[in-house]
């Protein structure tokens, strides 16, 4: 008799467990949910006035250089442009321009040390560069964040809102800081 009590109380504990009965099952443990950090936009970097750079040995030479690279980033800014105008752009050609102009902003900084002015009244930069220096290099570091957005971006959508800001940043450095040829 003792086996058949036995025999039934272990019957009865399998079929219990096999239809959900016996003990509550724990509940499971939350699988970790992995935290989701933005990748951040990288800050531009802008260095500060007092390494913008020793006067140059050959300031004629420095000069003719620094406008060579304004003249190119001119026309890499045309290719932006001529693409920001257009229905479909050519993002291939917007994009290594993009970065183009990102790097002469992130090195822009360096294009203006001591003893660089252009002559008073001729067209280039103003000599509010050299002692408004920290208005400028806040210009300068408005253009690296815009650029960088800029260089940033991968369709059509992305450069109709994005490509007023940067140009916007060219503006203001434009308006402040440069003087333009007496004949525009």
């Amino acid at each position: 008799m003792k086996f058949a009590l036995f025999a039934s109380a272990a019957i009865l504990a399998i079929g219990l467990a096999a239809c959900g009965g016996g003990e509550p099952a724990k509940p499971a443990e939350p699988a970790p949910v992995a935290e989701v950090t933005p990748t951040p936009t990288p800050e531009p970097v802008v260095a500060p006035a007092s390494t913008m750079g020793e006067t140059p040995a050959d300031i004629p030479a420095f000069m003719k250089a620094r406008h060579e690279k304004y003249e190119d980033l001119g026309k890499t800014f045309k290719v932006v442009l001529d693409n920001f105008k257009s229905a479909t752009p050519d993002m291939t050609a917007v994009t290594a321009a993009a970065a183009k102009v990102k790097g002469y902003a992130d090195e822009m900084g360096t294009w203006f040390p001591p003893g660089t002015a252009a002559e008073p009244g001729k067209p280039g930069a103003k000599p509010n560069i050299w002692t408004d220096r920290a208005t400028f290099d806040a210009g300068i570091a408005k253009l690296q964040v815009e650029a960088t957005k800029l260089a940033a971006v991968t369709d059509a959508a992305g450069l109709k809102a994005q490509f007023p800001a940067t140009g916007g940043a060219c503006k203001n450095c434009h308006d402040t800081f440069r003087e333009e040829h007496k004949d525009k």
